[in-house]
């Protein structure tokens, strides 16, 4: 290890930057969860903590469970890393092995422009483009088959 005398102007000043760096990021998690212990407070005070873990959605009667909400969460991710793991897997194992080397660069190209794209702009696509297809075409022809 060197000593401190050793060490350049340059890296003193980056170190003690990215110091300054890391302190601000844990104050600003500290103060994210501060402002979300504030904002929910109300809602743990008239509700209890119970209000995670009830399924019981019911506005009129002023009763609220989160627990549909968080398995629908979980439920949706673990549905969309099930299917997405194994394409994600199998097109990186056809590009970089199996695909020629001019289908390899022309696909790699598209995934990156599809990587590039947010998620929110696919699920806006899905609800706006996708959702009514389905309703039109596709959910008729299912609930008169089975």
């Amino acid at each position: 290890m060197k000593k401190t005398q050793d060490v350049h102007v340059g890296d003193r000043f980056f170190r003690g930057f990215l110091a300054v760096v890391a302190i601000f990021v844990v104050l600003l998690l500290v103060l994210i969860a501060f402002f979300l212990w504030s904002t929910a407070k109300p809602a743990f005070a008239e509700f209890g903590l119970g209000f995670i873990f009830m399924s019981v959605w019911d506005p009129v009667r002023d009763v609220y469970g989160a627990m549909p909400v968080i398995f629908g969460t979980l439920y949706s991710s673990l549905i969309a890393i099930l299917i997405s793991t194994p394409l994600s897997i199998g097109v990186a194992l056809f590009l970089n092995e199996l695909a020629p080397k001019n289908i390899a660069r022309v696909f790699g190209f598209l995934v990156q422009m599809l990587a590039a794209i947010p998620s929110v702009v696919y699920g806006l696509w899905g609800i706006f483009v996708l959702a009514p297809w389905l309703r039109t075409s596709v959910e008729p022809l299912l609930s008169h088959v089975f």
